[in-house]
């Protein structure tokens, strides 16, 4: 299984994309949370060539939504740098990994709701590159966990004896990634 989390500047299909975790992860391993942020990969883009050159679009709620958040998280994902990958290098990084990994096109992609779906797909569209899974390969975290635990959140506690709750940075991709992997794999019925 891989699971996919992406940053955005918007929430539309055609938004720009600041950045993109993906993981992979088998549950009979029992990874634990700190293996899941080791096998991470993690690729920043440059948000403004997608702008400039790939005419994806920017929501001015989501610009001020990063203003609010935290300096570390802005400078992971938001805060431009002269290393961030234009989005078909960070997309060749992402396929690479993936194609690490036995039968890779017949794992599930999971995300959290559907936008990262679109908004990769449709990054991938535009510049003409087979997406990273075929579109009926991703599966949502909320809806299973919801399912599983009976959260009506899409949000568990996570049953396992090293995981600490505190470790996990909201809204850093990498964290966020591992965290839905840890919720799918250990839940706890609420």
């Amino acid at each position: 299984m891989f699971i996919l989390d992406i940053e955005t500047l918007g929430i539309e299909s055609d938004c720009a994309i600041l950045s993109v975790a993906l993981i992979h992860f088998e549950p009979a391993n029992q990874p634990t949370y700190k293996d899941l942020l080791d096998e991470a990969c993690f690729v920043k883009l440059n948000a403004k060539d997608q702008v400039d050159r790939l005419d994806r679009t920017v929501c001015q709620d989501t610009l001020e939504w990063w203003k609010k958040i935290h300096p570390y998280i802005r400078q992971v994902s938001f805060d431009p740098s002269p290393d961030d990958l234009l989005a078909e290098d960070g997309i060749s990084i992402l396929k690479k990994y993936i194609a690490k990994y036995p039968d890779s096109d017949k794992k599930t992609f999971w995300t959290r709701g559907s936008l990262d779906q679109m908004a990769m797909d449709s990054l991938c569209v535009k510049l003409d590159i087979k997406p990273l899974a075929g579109y009926n390969m991703y599966r949502d975290v909320r809806t299973a966990i919801d399912c599983f635990s009976g959260s009506t959140n899409g949000y568990c506690t996570v049953d396992h004896p090293t995981f600490q709750r505190a470790e996990v940075i909201k809204h850093h991709p990498v964290h966020d990634c591992a965290l839905d992997a840890m919720m799918l794999m250990y839940w706890k019925e609420n």
